[in-house]
């Protein structure tokens, strides 16, 4: 169903393009790769103490957010970022700076390539040809290296997968889409790939100007003019080959990659991550983020004592703060009119058989959905101060019907959730797991109605 105009999300914010939210202005770092080093975490954590709220935001794409700002502050804040190698100048180039790649691939013997590389040389190229900066704010493109933090399941408007073929490793070509839904339009060389991006990042700008309303994201200009300019270009061969291993997203604990800690609700307080940093520089080694906000330490184990201590990283799976999203609702966001993050803390501890680290569980402060975008087999999403419950869906449903509960209190979710996760269990054959019940509920709840 399409967005009314008041429920969408504003445009990007950036470095030098801030947005204005509840608790001030708030500024966007974009990593390119996934990647930051220990100085760069540093230099972070200095700016929200500094200027912000002294927390740094992981976002569900992998990049970070310092919020809180003053208008008078951030000027000085992009000043800084930019002189660290964080941000560029003229806003109007970072602002096109949406690239998400697979973090810790050169980590992964399971990842097919390393994408950050042709990432890193994107990057480069939309930051020096001005035409890019008519590039719409959430227009996306994605590199998956495969592994651990393949980004398989990410939306992109022009994506690169990694494909094992008979003649080697290429990248397979798609718009507007995940892996699974991107239309294919055929593999190139990794040498090529970036050469490939280009053009039909060009050729979107191009075509979309020929419409009434010209296209933000790469699907609406499918929709109204199908595919047919992007086809035949002279560097893609007919599309085929194996895409690398799609694995669950890496848990809190040791992995291939590295050491995973959580984080909860993404918010990363500056204490930590100094202690992060104090580690990564024990081995001499770079922050890998994932766009399930935990964090990577490549090699480890972690020694330092302080990390165990810190409130809000998860260090074990099965942590029911794993399961939690939430927007920062009420004060940090005019939109919101209910504590969100709290809320979703109190309900994590309260109801451990729905957050059981693996379930996720979206609590919106408003339709907008602003930090789960896609959809969630639990959605709680705030009304006026109170929640309604939303399965299988949005936090504006594209089906009405997902909407089974409506003017919760706060204090009344958890018993509501506890019923919801009773009657899954009654209706789940054998050791069906809970994510598949809730599914089953949701669409039972739709043909009742």
């Amino acid at each position: 169903m399409p967005i009314p105009d008041h429920y969408r999300r504003g445009a990007c914010p950036s470095a030098g393009n801030p947005m204005a939210s509840g608790d001030g202005l708030l500024s966007r770092i974009r990593l390119i790769d996934g990647r930051l080093t220990p100085s760069g975490l540093r230099r972070v954590a200095a700016l929200a103490d500094e200027h912000g709220s002294g927390l740094i935001e992981i976002t569900g794409r992998g990049n970070l957010q310092l919020r809180g700002l003053a208008e008078e502050a951030e000027a000085e804040l992009t000043a800084t970022l930019v002189d660290a190698g964080l941000a560029v100048e003229p806003a109007a180039s970072e602002a096109v700076r949406n690239i998400q790649c697979s973090a810790a691939a050169d980590l992964d013997p399971q990842a097919l390539v390393d994408p950050a590389p042709q990432a890193r040389a994107l990057d480069q190229r939309l930051i020096s040809d001005d035409r890019f900066r008519a590039l719409p704010p959430k227009f996306r493109f994605v590199f998956n290296g495969g592994g651990l933090t393949h980004l398989a399941d990410a939306d992109g408007d022009i994506r690169a997968d990694a494909v094992s073929t008979p003649e080697g490793t290429r990248y397979r070509i798609g718009l507007a889409g995940t892996s699974a839904t991107a239309q294919s339009l055929g593999n190139c060389k990794p040498s090529q790939v970036v050469d490939v991006l280009v053009e039909l990042a060009l050729i979107f700008l191009e075509e979309r100007q020929r419409l009434i309303t010209p296209a933000r994201r790469m699907r609406q200009l499918i929709d109204a003019s199908g595919s047919s300019p992007f086809a035949g270009l002279r560097d893609l061969s007919r599309p085929g080959g194996v895409t690398a291993d799609h694995p669950p997203a890496p848990e809190p604990g040791r992995t291939r990659a590295g050491t995973v800690l959580g984080v909860a609700l993404g918010c990363l307080g500056t204490n930590s991550a100094r202690l992060i940093a104090e580690q990564l520089e024990v081995h001499n080694s770079t922050l890998r983020i994932t766009s399930q906000r935990c964090l990577i330490l490549p090699h480890g184990p972690v020694t330092n004592p302080g990390l165990a201590e810190a409130p809000e990283l998860i260090h074990t799976p099965g942590d029911p703060r794993l399961s939690a999203i939430a927007c920062p609702g009420m004060p940090g966001c005019a939109s919101g009119s209910t504590a969100t993050r709290r809320d979703a803390l109190d309900w994590a501890e309260q109801v451990p058989e729905l957050f059981d680290g693996r379930n996720l569980v979206h609590v919106s402060g408003c339709p907008k959905g602003c930090a789960h975008p896609g959809r969630a087999p639990v959605v709680l999403v705030a009304r006026e101060g109170r929640y309604d419950l939303v399965l299988d869906d949005r936090a504006l449903p594209e089906e009405e019907g997902h909407r089974i509960a409506s003017g919760l209190l706060p204090e009344e979710v958890p018993d509501t959730l506890r019923a919801l996760v009773s009657t899954a269990a009654l209706n789940s054959p054998g050791d069906e797991p809970l994510v598949q019940s809730l599914v089953r509920v949701a669409q039972a709840s739709r043909n009742r109605r």
